[in-house]
This record gives structure tokens, C-alpha cells and sequence, in this order.
């Protein structure tokens, strides 16, 4: 058969095909559409319903507060992931084992520093807390939610940390997963000198992290921190008591012990400690030298063989290298480290229980941050090597920082140092005098803690405040005496024992 006009029935249909095609993408862009609204459907109800889950959670926890700590002995928990910082809770953990109303219970667990690759070091937590004497539980890595059913199964009143850095531990050890109990902090830090790297809305993340907006106590070294609290922190320092800090009460009371062996002769040679910052970027602190520093260092002590240098890094330094923003590579520590240890006048210092190190030397060249204020108390030199683009000092960072002696190169630190290494008196030592007596103060911490800690605990329990027994003198006893148990424990061997005390 013959098609009437067939080019135009050929027009037609080719346009109802691109009519249809149109009508197909169109249908195709309303189907993505469709699925993009019902994507954030999906995505509001779980956001929803995790906001609701978090709701009822600290409802939860809330209601378990308030319902009063009850036990006695107050059970504390201490969960060490910086065994480096354990000087701020030794002698508190030792005051308390002491102490009839007290039950400290010690948790090594695993750590993440910046740049290093998942949580690791419960390990070497572990072996400090041995050779410092101190029995502990341990919990290594555990699968998702293990660790927090076993603090629950502990059934602590209290619960330490060591930081308000939650990105530092497990997940499940979070400020949001302890709620349920009152959680304690002594900062790591015995105060802030530096103006933090602002958080989320310009949050001051050295008084108002997640943990100090959810603690129940933070104990802070003077009245400088609390106005800094009440000024800066949502919860204007309500939480915040004056103590004094630990860290003060070790160097005061620590004895001298140096890790590198004199001449044959016995002659002493004149000892520096050089402690580095881990900020060697420019995206934290911005105080770390160590790549500027290291091979003008390791010049002088080749050089100066008549001088001991330890080398004490910052824990974070050993693992920021690996980061992909570091300036020093994991190769070039390594191979730096092996050159300085190689020299017979040089040592590295990363045991963590730093203060009788510190005694015993008769200088310090650092970068910051802590070692600024906490080497004055022993009245030495600090040669301060100052980086010009470090974030800005607080007040008290400023007052810290008439106490030293700042330079820019290593170089300039050694013609500050010769004079004082040849016996020069430091002209700065009374201004250190007054920074201590100011920043510090004389009394010792720890028996304003436990009294903090009583008080707190008598008016939620509606008691009279308990005056208990003193606690026993803590400089030169017997570490493993007073701690009482004298080993370590796996958790499954510790609940086991408890599951037979309550069975008994």
C-alpha cells in the first residue's frame, strides 16, 4: 500500500517520540526529586529520633544522678589515657586509698593522639601504672558499647578523666556516654596559658569543652581559671573549684634522678633539659620549634661535650609526625633520634613521670606550653624559643612568660644559657618566686580536693560533712602499701572477685 504523505506522517511521528522523550526525562527529573524528599524524610526522622534518643538518654542519666550517691565508701574511677599526665592524680588516687570514705579504682585504657592510626598504647599506660606502683584494671580495645557495660557493671559515684579532649579516647568513654555519673576533671594542664584554638561558636575549649559543660566537679589552680570559667564557659563557672593543682605538690616534693651516667671521674656535668611542644603546624598552638630547633641541638650537644641534654618530648610529638600536615617526617625523627642518642652526653626522655627530671637538671630550653610555668617552681632558668606566629597568651600566659627568657634561634638560646651554666645567678628567679606564690599558692592540693569532694558529696547525700581520719603523709611512702592491692587486673578477674565479695 501507498502512503498519503508520507514525509509529514514521518514529522509526526518523530515528534511524538521527542514529546515522549520529554516526557521521560521530565518524569526521570520528578522520580529523582521524589527520592531526594524522601531521602530527607528519612534523614530528619533520624535525626529525630536521635535527637529523642539523646533526650531520654540524659533524662536517664539525670534521673541516675539525682538519685544520690549513697554507697560508702565513694567509689572513684580514674581512666588513664595519658600516663604522661598521671602526676595530677597520684597522689590524689594514693590520699584515697588512704582514706576510709574513698574507694579509687584505676583504669588503664587505649588512646588516639593526633596522627596516630586508631587507638593504641593501653599497653605502655599499663607498664607506668606498674612502675609507678599503682594497682589498676586494664582494658585494652573492646568491641563497640564493651567498654561502657563494663564501667556500668563497676558501678562507679565518680568517674576522672584526664582531659576534656573526647577525641583522645573511645568512643564509648565520651562525655556523652558518662553522663550517668558525676564526672570529675584536674586538667592535665595546670593551667591555660594560651588562647585555645576557638571550638564550634568560639567556644573557649579550655573552660567549656562538652566535659566541663557536663562535669560534675572540675578543680582548677587558682582563682585566674575560675574568672576565666565564669567569664567564658555557658555554665559561668558553676562546676569550677580553686584547689590548687597536684602537678605543684610532685615537683615540690619529687627527688632529683637524671637518666644519663656522670664522667668516670664522678665530676658532674652541667644538665639541660629541652622539652618540645607537639604544635610544630600552623593549624593548633602554633608553639612546637622542634623543626627549626633539631639540628642546631643536636650541633650544640655535639659541641659541648662538658653538657647533658635530655630531650623530653611532648607524647603528641612522637605521633603528630605521621600526619599528613607535619613538617618533620616519621623518617627524619627517626634518623634525628638515632643521631642524638648516639652522642655520650645526650638521653631521650618519654617515661612520662617527669618531675624528678626536672629537679635534677639546671636549665630548661622549651618551646612551651606547660614546662613554662610548671619549671618555675623549681626557680631555674627557662631560655624560652618562641616561635613569632604561636597563638596569643592569656594573662596568666603573660605573667608565665616574664619568668623565662625568650629567643628566637638556638643559637641565641646558647649565648642566654653559658652565662647561667657557667654559675651566673638568674636575675628572673624572684619574678618566678612571685609567679609560683601567685599562680599556685603554698598549700597543697590534694587535701582541698578530698575536702571539695566531701563537702559536694554531704549536701547531695543531706549529711553532715565527714571529717575522716587524716589521710596518711604522701611524700616517701611506700607506693605499693598504700595503694593496698598490690597487682594489676584483667576486668574479667576484678568482676569475678566482686561477684564473690557480693556472693559471700
Amino acid at each position: 500500500m501507498i502512503l498519503h504523505r508520507p514525509v509529514a506522517k514521518l514529522r509526526h511521528v518523530l515528534e511524538r517520540f521527542g514529546a515522549m522523550e520529554e516526557r521521560l526525562v521530565d518524569l526521570q527529573a520528578r522520580l529523582q526529586e521524589l527520592q531526594q524528599v524522601v531521602a530527607d524524610g528519612q534523614h530528619r526522622s533520624e535525626q529525630a529520633a536521635a535527637g529523642r534518643f539523646e533526650e531520654l538518654r540524659d533524662s536517664v542519666h539525670l534521673a541516675a544522678r539525682r538519685s544520690g550517691p549513697t554507697r560508702r565508701p565513694t567509689r572513684a574511677l580514674f581512666l588513664v589515657h595519658h600516663i604522661e599526665a598521671w602526676d595530677s592524680y597520684h597522689d590524689l588516687v594514693r590520699a584515697m586509698r588512704n582514706a576510709a570514705d574513698f574507694e579509687p579504682i584505676v583504669v588503664s585504657i587505649p588512646r588516639r593522639f593526633p596522627g596516630a592510626d586508631g587507638f593504641s598504647y593501653e599497653e605502655e599506660i599499663h607498664r607506668g601504672l606498674d612502675a609507678r606502683g599503682v594497682p589498676h584494671l586494664r582494658l585494652p580495645a573492646h568491641g563497640a558499647g564493651e567498654a561502657l557495660r563494663l564501667i556500668k557493671a563497676i558501678d562507679p559515684d565518680l568517674v576522672f578523666r584526664q582531659s576534656q579532649w573526647d577525641v583522645d579516647v573511645p568512643d564509648d568513654l565520651a562525655t556523652h556516654r558518662l553522663t550517668f555519673t558525676r564526672l570529675c576533671l584536674i586538667p592535665y594542664e595546670t593551667m591555660n596559658l594560651v588562647e585555645n584554638v576557638p571550638g564550634p561558636g568560639g567556644v573557649n575549649t579550655a573552660v567549656d569543652n562538652p566535659l566541663h559543660q557536663a562535669a560534675w566537679a572540675v578543680f582548677c589552680a587558682n582563682d585566674l581559671m575560675f574568672d576565666m570559667a565564669r567569664t567564658d564557659g555557658v555554665r559561668a563557672g558553676d562546676r569550677f573549684r580553686v584547689t590548687g593543682h597536684p602537678k605543684a605538690d610532685r615537683l615540690r616534693a619529687a627527688a632529683p634522678s637524671w637518666p644519663i651516667d656522670g664522667r668516670p671521674s664522678g665530676q658532674r656535668r652541667r644538665r639541660i633539659v629541652w622539652s618540645a611542644h607537639h604544635s610544630i603546624g600552623t593549624t593548633w598552638s602554633n608553639f612546637g620549634a622542634f623543626p627549626a630547633m633539631a639540628e642546631d641541638m643536636l650541633a650544640w650537644a655535639t659541641e659541648d661535650q662538658d653538657t647533658e641534654f635530655v630531650f623530653m618530648p611532648h607524647p603528641a610529638l612522637l605521633t603528630i609526625v605521621h600526619s599528613p600536615e607535619s613538617p618533620v617526617s616519621p623518617d627524619r625523627l627517626v634518623d634525628w633520634r638515632a643521631a642524638w642518642e648516639a652522642l655520650p652526653n645526650t638521653a631521650v626522655f618519654t617515661d612520662g613521670d617527669y618531675a624528678p627530671l626536672l629537679v635534677a637538671s639546671d636549665m630548661l630550653i622549651t618551646d612551651g606550653l606547660s614546662m613554662l610555668v610548671e619549671y618555675q617552681l623549681i626557680e631555674r632558668p627557662i631560655v624560652y624559643v618562641e616561635r613569632p606566629d604561636h597563638r596569643p597568651f592569656t594573662p596568666i600566659g603573660e605573667m608565665v612568660r616574664r619568668g623565662t627568657h625568650p629567643v628566637r634561634t638556638v643559637a641565641e638560646a646558647r649565648t642566654v644559657a653559658n652565662p647561667f651554666l657557667a654559675g651566673q645567678p638568674d636575675p628572673l628567679r624572684l619574678q618566678q618566686a612571685r609567679n609560683v606564690e601567685r599562680l599556685f599558692g603554698q598549700e597543697s592540693s590534694v587535701p582541698r580536693i578530698l575536702d571539695t569532694l566531701r563537702e559536694m558529696l554531704a549536701a547531695e547525700r543531706s549529711d553532715p560533712v565527714a571529717r575522716p581520719r587524716d589521710p596518711a603523709p604522701l611524700a616517701g611512702a611506700d607506693q605499693t602499701a598504700v595503694l593496698g592491692r598490690g597487682r594489676s587486673q584483667r576486668w574479667s578477674d576484678w568482676l569475678d572477685e566482686e561477684s564473690q565479695t557480693s556472693a559471700g
